[in-house]
């Protein structure tokens, strides 16, 4: 299927908080998109945890981002059922001089829930922005879930709603929970007063004060 527009919702929180979001729900963490082991299998459900502590330690260390910290990835997926994602042919690549056997993992159902990183900066107009990308990462903060709006079927070419979807419900789930105990965020800059797109929990606010790009232009989120 492919993904028509998405629904997006940004956030920080506590890894505490991080994980226990997810206690009680049905879910598997998949490398999608991309080539996998040859024996590759999707039943992690719980690698996310720590790749967002050490993100989160890097966030709020008052510290620039240096090369070896980009393995700090956060990009992932969420699924409900393993069997919505499908292989293609294995093949052979060499990797660091060695011959390794892959298969392509492809989403073939529903749809993943995204998992990236979100940026806080100032724009051309030196207004404050939330944004997806930031190359030398300084300006992360949070995390974004995604998911489509829609979807179109690849056999029927029908153009579905996501809405009744079970990995859509599960994407619902995780923004009531995180909207239970957090609130819209609110940041002072030069006097002036504004409400970036993004939801964060009260335990974080200091902690995010301190990253470096938010002291180097003078933001305080509140």
């Amino acid at each position: 299927m492919n993904n028509k527009r998405l629904h997006k919702f940004k956030f920080v929180i506590h890894p505490s908080e991080f994980t226990n979001l997810f206690k009680d729900l049905e879910y598997f963490i998949a490398i999608i998109n991309t080539r996998v082991n040859e024996n590759y299998k999707i039943t992690d459900k719980t690698s996310i945890f720590n790749r967002y502590s050490s993100y989160y330690e890097k966030v709020t260390s008052g510290e620039e981002w240096k090369k070896g910290d980009g393995l700090l990835n956060i990009y992932t997926h969420l699924i409900i059922n393993p069997n919505h994602i499908k292989y293609g042919d294995k093949f052979v690549a060499e990797v660091d001089g060695e011959t390794k056997t892959f298969k392509l993992a492809t989403q073939a159902e529903e749809s993943a829930i995204n998992i990236s990183p979100f940026s806080l900066q100032l724009d051309h107009k030196d207004r404050l922005s939330v944004m997806f990308f930031d190359g030398k990462h300084n300006s992360n903060i949070g995390l974004e879930f995604s998911y489509p709006t829609r979807l179109m079927d690849l056999k029927t070419k029908e153009i579905i709603s996501t809405e009744n979807l079970s990995t859509y419900k599960l994407y619902k789930e995780l923004i009531r929970r995180i909207k239970k105990f957090s609130k819209k965020a609110k940041a002072i800059r030069n006097d002036n007063i504004s409400k970036p797109n993004f939801w964060i929990s009260p335990r974080c606010v200091n902690d995010i004060n301190k990253n470096v790009i938010m002291k180097q232009n003078s933001i305080i989120l509140k």
